[in-house]
């Protein structure tokens, strides 16, 4: 008796073990199909849930799933029948997965197509239910593009017809991608621009993040806290003219960019204005200016403040055999391509110069002669008078504008005993 009571628990423990395997055998996975025998391993801690041996016959309803899938970010992957449903008869919509895990769970069916959108995939990937040929054979496929690093245990249950159900563990682990060194896509331009302004350089640049910059000037002097992917300089002034260069690192390798010149443009600056003066009609007079800035320098001179003379386009102006006309405002504009200045106004006066002295007239038979020298670029035009006060003035000769001090000698034929004489410049 106590024999058989040490027994019992013994027959009935196995008794329960072998019940599972019994109902597999004796019960058609769907109709009309042949008979399946899925061993399934139970006894013992470690066993796998869902995992199984072999099947009795291909056209038997099984799940062939792996154990692992793998993939990489950033790249493009599908993962097909590893998840199959077989049975050998039209599917239905009691056909399809169920996907669980820590962010929930979800059906998919073949008739509905159903996506996730809830289940913890890794980020990118999706899960589908297909049928890639005929609708006895189900698939599901998991696919996308991995956009982080991700290692997920998925629980996957396959349905098929009869109300059967087998579960499997999937693990899913998505690798980062191998660092690509820095490769540049646009290079630093050069520019020119004018002092006081900002100027920014900037590099585009393709790779693994993330990257270390480092910005130079003239080849080998690394300017401080440039460390961005563009270079900003604030208020260029001379000393700024140069080139610039970007060194770009990350943990698969390094490169340099082209150098970009970068030109600083002064605009014009008076450092002397022009002066005015006064000047005796018929000689000559000179302006000048002198000014700073980035060349090449323009200059172009004005007459009473509007008017452009002619071919006056240097640092000074020269005026000869000046005349009365000449009198006036001279100023000059001064231009590059940075900008423009405007030089202070300088006034020129003009004055007659003295009249020539004449030589005693001598009467002959002729009339009266004497000679004068004329001042130089005006016109002098002797007058006669009968009496040296009051009386009027009448024009007897103009000598035209001599270039040279050279005398001229002037007759009168008057004959009459009383001729007075004088000479008027006239500018």
């Amino acid at each position: 008796m106590k024999r058989l009571t040490r027994t019992l628990p013994l027959l009935l423990a196995a008794a329960l073990q072998l019940l599972p395997l019994l109902r597999n055998i004796v019960t058609s996975p769907a109709a009309s199909s042949s008979f399946a025998i899925i061993l399934r391993w139970g006894i013992g801690a470690g066993a796998a849930l869902g995992a199984f041996d072999a099947c009795s016959a291909a056209s038997g309803t099984y799940m062939n799933t792996s154990s692992n899938i793998t993939g990489t970010v950033g790249t493009a992957m599908s993962v097909t029948n590893n998840f199959v449903i077989n049975g050998g008869n039209t599917a239905t919509t009691s056909d399809g997965f169920i996907l669980t895990s820590a962010g929930g769970t979800i059906t998919s069916s073949f008739l509905t197509n159903s996506q996730t959108t809830t289940i913890t995939l890794p980020s990118g990937l999706t899960f589908k239910c297909v049928s890639l040929n005929n609708a006895a054979n189900i698939y599901g496929v998991i696919s996308g593009t991995p956009t982080a690093t991700a290692k997920t245990n998925i629980s996957i249950s396959a349905i098929y017809p009869g109300g059967y159900t087998y579960t499997t563990n999937l693990l899913i682990t998505i690798s980062a991608a191998a660092a690509l060194p820095p490769t540049i896509t646009s290079q630093p331009a050069s520019v020119t621009n004018i002092v006081g302004n900002t100027v920014t350089l900037s590099v585009t640049n393709g790779g693994t993040a993330p990257f270390n910059y480092q910005w130079y000037f003239n080849t080998n002097t690394a300017l401080l806290n440039a460390t961005n992917a563009s270079l900003t300089l604030a208020s260029i002034q001379f000393t700024n003219t140069g080139t610039y260069s970007v060194a770009i690192t990350n943990s698969a390798g390094a490169t340099n960019s082209s150098f970009a010149l970068l030109t600083v443009l002064l605009p014009p600056v008076l450092t002397n204005n022009p002066v005015g003066g006064t000047n005796v009609a018929g000689g000559g007079a000179s302006q000048s200016v002198a000014a700073g800035g980035s060349a090449p320098l323009k200059y172009q001179w004005y007459f009473n403040t509007n008017t452009a003379l002619p071919s006056a386009t240097n640092s000074s102006l020269n005026l000869s055999s000046l005349h009365a006309s000449q009198a006036g405002k001279y100023s000059v504009v001064i231009t590059n391509t940075a900008g423009a200045v405007t030089s202070a106004v300088a006034s020129l006066v003009i004055t007659n110069p003295a009249s020539p002295a004449l030589t005693a007239p001598v009467k002959n038979t002729g009339g009266f002669q004497f000679t004068f020298v004329p001042a130089i670029g005006l016109t002098n035009s002797v007058e006669t008078n009968s009496v040296v006060a009051g009386g009027t003035w009448g024009t007897l000769t103009n000598v035209p504008p001599p270039a040279t001090a050279s005398p001229v000698t002037v007759t009168d034929s008057f004959g009459g005993a009383n001729r007075f004489y004088r000479v008027v410049i006239q500018p």
